[in-house]
């Protein structure tokens, strides 16, 4: 009779033990459900992280109609423009990369490297023959702004900087026809002649459209003028490109 009486003594302690076990314990589903809350508050963190990002990289590049101020170096060096007045404006491409950082709530520094390209073009024609040339000047910049920003999923700004630009190269590019109709073409490349280094201002407005998965579409008027002459302090002439534009690109919040 102990024996039975100890036997279901050990029976309801160890029942009542199991489901104290069991009605702490979690189920699979809950478990399931937890990680899946815990998953989706680690990546809402890193999302908002990335979203309040300060930093961005951006792929840029410039359609612009580029030109020129010519004129007479003085009366000591100086010539006439001659037919070089006729000079009218060219189609050029330039391309960047650079960052951008928010250094507070309206202010937006940017900074980068570009191929940068200025230039004028020349056409001719008479009754027997046609002469036409393209010029291009090109430089590595390196475009230096400060900006002033409004708005956070639309992003409006203007902003006003320099461009320190180191030449690489002049080419020319020329087309004539003869009296007898022949078509004829060259190009002129050199690196003599010009000043290896020059400055510019550059003005803009801009719009950044910023999408969710952080990357951010940017559209930017922009005006280069050239401060510095192209020509070097001996030339006939100065010379100082001008371009006026508009920069598409890409940024990426870091």
């Amino acid at each position: 009779m102990k024996g039975f009486i100890l036997l279901l003594a050990v029976l309801f302690y160890t029942n009542s033990a199991i489901s104290q076990i069991l009605i702490g314990e979690p189920t699979s589903t809950s478990k399931k459900e937890e990680k899946k809350q815990v998953e989706t508050a680690k990546v809402d963190t890193i999302s908002k992280k990335r979203k309040e990002s300060t930093t961005a990289a951006y792929l840029v590049t410039n359609w612009s109609k580029a030109y020129r101020l010519l004129e007479k170096n003085g009366d000591i060096y100086g010539d006439t423009l001659g037919i070089r007045a006729d000079e009218k404006n060219l189609t050029t491409w330039s391309f960047g990369i650079g960052m951008q950082s928010q250094i507070n709530k309206h202010l937006m520094w940017d900074g980068g490297i570009a191929l940068l390209r200025n230039g004028e073009s020349y056409s001719y024609s008479a009754t027997d023959s046609s002469f036409s040339s393209q010029t291009y000047y090109s430089y590595i910049s390196m475009p230096v702004r400060i900006n002033y920003t409004i708005g956070k999923d639309i992003k409006l700004y203007a902003g006003v900087g320099l461009i320190p630009q180191m030449f690489t190269g002049y080419r020319q590019e020329q087309q004539w026809t003869t009296s007898t109709n022949a078509k004829v073409e060259e190009t002129i490349k050199t690196k003599n002649g010009y000043n290896s280094f020059v400055l510019s201002s550059v003005f803009n407005l801009g719009l950044i459209i910023n999408f969710q998965n952080n990357w951010s579409l940017m559209i930017s008027p922009e005006a280069r003028i050239q401060l510095t002459s192209s020509y070097l302090k001996y030339d006939d002439f100065i010379h100082k490109g001008r371009a006026y534009g508009v920069t598409f690109g890409l940024t990426r919040n870091l």
